[in-house]
């Protein structure tokens, strides 16, 4: 293979990796649900899909921006630049017509300055995803991403005991990333 034709089928591998988020969000401290009251949000769960014939790759983030640790003092109260940490949850390889969970649970480590209850989260994603020919969409056709959160009761069960609605983007609530 000629290094031109090399150079060429790079850059097509290259210009299929697609910048997706969620958008910022708060994970509250507690599920809201009348049946069971007062549940923690223990886990957040990003769900990849593959439902195609190839083997596709992503590349899954998340960014963190702490609950402030001042006091509320009036009718309206600003927390500004708030420091955001990024944890990067690594490249997954998806095979062929299957599923990935990466099942993260909330640390509520207290006093550490490692504590993520009532955090600001945005799970960004970069990989094999399909956009729309103006880029604004995700579209099926490649992979697929989701997250959901909620409680859990036995932290070595997978999965959630209690889902929390505020915590759930389908795939196509997931925003392109546009780059400048």
């Amino acid at each position: 293979m000629s290094d031109k034709h090399k150079d060429k089928s790079h850059e097509k591998e290259k210009s299929r990796k697609v910048k997706i988020t969620t958008g910022p969000f708060l994970v509250p401290e507690e599920v809201d649900s009348e049946l069971q009251g007062g549940r923690d949000n223990d886990r957040i769960i990003i769900i990849l899909k593959n439902p195609t014939d190839k083997h596709l790759k992503v590349k899954v983030k998340l960014g963190i921006c702490l609950e402030p640790r001042k006091s509320a003092s009036g009718l309206l109260n600003v927390y500004k630049d708030i420091e955001e940490k990024e944890v990067s949850l690594g490249w997954f390889t998806l095979k062929p017509h299957s599923c990935t969970r990466i099942e993260r649970n909330i640390p509520r480590d207290l006093g550490s300055g490692k504590d993520e209850r009532n955090a600001v989260y945005r799970i960004t994603a970069k990989g094999d995803f399909q956009v729309c020919s103006r880029g604004d969409t995700v579209l099926c056709g490649l992979a697929e991403i989701s997250v959901i959160g909620g409680s859990v009761f036995n932290f070595e069960e997978p999965g959630l005991e209690q889902a929390d609605a505020a915590l759930f983007f389908p795939f196509s609530n997931f925003v392109v990333c546009k780059s400048h």
